[in-house]
């Protein structure tokens, strides 16, 4: 499904991290036992006490540890209740910070804001009244898509449940309010932005409330696109990217050539190169400019050596002759040596701690998350 949202894998320094291990023993959406069908024991009584208490603690945690899920919904939440928290709208570097957690599709900065600029401007109205007005039922396509796709891990029952949640928003005040979300994202700026894309996706927050609104607002606006209400502004659509500014082309031919393709997001900057583009631009460099600093750090230690000890025969012969003149001499030569290893330690730091930066605004990068995409030849769309 072309709207569906899938998660990266970061990897900090440039080098992909193995996934991270989801058998904490929570408790299975698919049912009413943990994770591997053992019974309730009194670990998981005690983890929920102290979710609970520390939820008590924090207006943050109590929404993602204690908010309902989309089965336990039966009514429209408030925008006001689907806004990322203040603590996170505040955060300066969101994309640091929760990178793997946050969800984008390849060629976008903030998957929020291609809603936003996607359906949430004013000339987007007619194409929302459009919607409200078809007859019940139109859409239903839509909640089925929903459940069966997006919650394709939940038990029946469950999935039942969240095709409930999803008809919620399929009424004229749904609709009114996924278009609310809409608005917002597109007149908010690219940080704020960016918090929206990390709302509904750390860690226990899968099956939220603002989880499953977002993911309905995407199949809403690939809706209204399939069906000509929008225009596309998808980057395969307009035939642009933010990524691969010195190398223009290869990103594209890159995309729509390959069946299995890697992408990598540079953060915080958030714009994207292709996996060629990453090696020759991002991770060639560094690592060239790696072993020419540590060659360098080698030759200027072998020297501050070699003269140290030039230093200590000369002492050792002065001593020897007497010529107490000449100790300023050693003194000089010691001073020397003491300098050149100074600077190797230094270059030898540097080599480990100068980043690369960006093909497309030169911005330092600090790290890069990897995602892989399959490029499906069916009629011009991949997911």
């Amino acid at each position: 499904f072309p709207g569906q949202m899938v998660k990266g894998a970061s990897t900090a320094g440039c080098a992909e991290a193995c996934e991270e291990d989801e058998g904490d023993g929570g408790v299975d959406p698919g049912g009413d036992l943990p994770r591997g069908g053992r019974a309730p024991s009194a670990d998981d009584e005690s983890r929920r006490i102290l979710r609970e208490a520390a939820a008590r603690t924090s207006p943050s945690l109590a929404r993602i540890w204690l908010g309902p899920k989309i089965w336990e919904t039966e009514r429209l939440p408030t925008l006001e209740e689907l806004r990322p928290e203040k603590e996170l709208l505040e955060e300066e570097r969101v994309s640091i910070r929760y990178g793997r957690e946050m969800v984008r599709a390849v060629g976008e900065r903030s998957h929020a804001k291609s809603l936003g600029e996607g359906c949430g401007q004013h000339e987007h109205e007619a194409a929302w009244a459009t919607l409200r007005g078809l007859e019940d039922g139109a859409l239903e396509a839509v909640a089925v898509g929903f459940a069966e796709h997006e919650c394709s891990a939940l038990g029946t029952e469950l999935r039942a449940g969240s095709r409930s949640f999803a008809r919620l928003f399929l009424s004229v005040e749904g609709l009114s309010l996924l278009q609310a979300v809409a608005k917002e994202l597109h007149g908010l700026s690219l940080e704020h932005c960016w918090a929206w894309d990390v709302v509904g996706e750390r860690r226990e927050e899968e099956y939220s409330v603002v989880w499953g609104v977002k993911r309905l607002l995407d199949r809403i606006h690939v809706v209204m696109v399939r069906n000509h209400l929008v225009e596309d502004r998808s980057n395969r659509a307009v035939g642009r990217r933010d990524c691969c500014a010195h190398t223009p082309g290869i990103c594209l031919e890159y995309f729509d050539e390959s069946q299995s393709v890697k992408w990598w997001s540079l953060h915080p900057c958030m714009h994207w190169v292709c996996d060629p583009c990453f090696n020759q631009l991002i991770a060639g460099p560094l690592i060239q400019q790696r072993q020419r600093l540590q060659a360098e750090a080698k030759a200027e230690k072998e020297m501050a050596t070699t003269q140290r000890e030039a230093a200590t025969k000369l002492e050792a012969s002065i001593q020897d002759a007497g010529a107490g003149q000449l100790h300023g001499v050693v003194q000089a030569l010691d001073r020397l040596a003491t300098e050149t290893e100074e600077k190797a330690s230094h270059l030898f730091e540097e080599s480990f701690g100068t980043p690369p930066v960006c093909p497309h605004c030169a911005e330092t990068v600090r790290d890069a998350i990897c995602k892989r995409i399959m490029v499906v030849g069916h009629e011009g769309e991949g997911q």
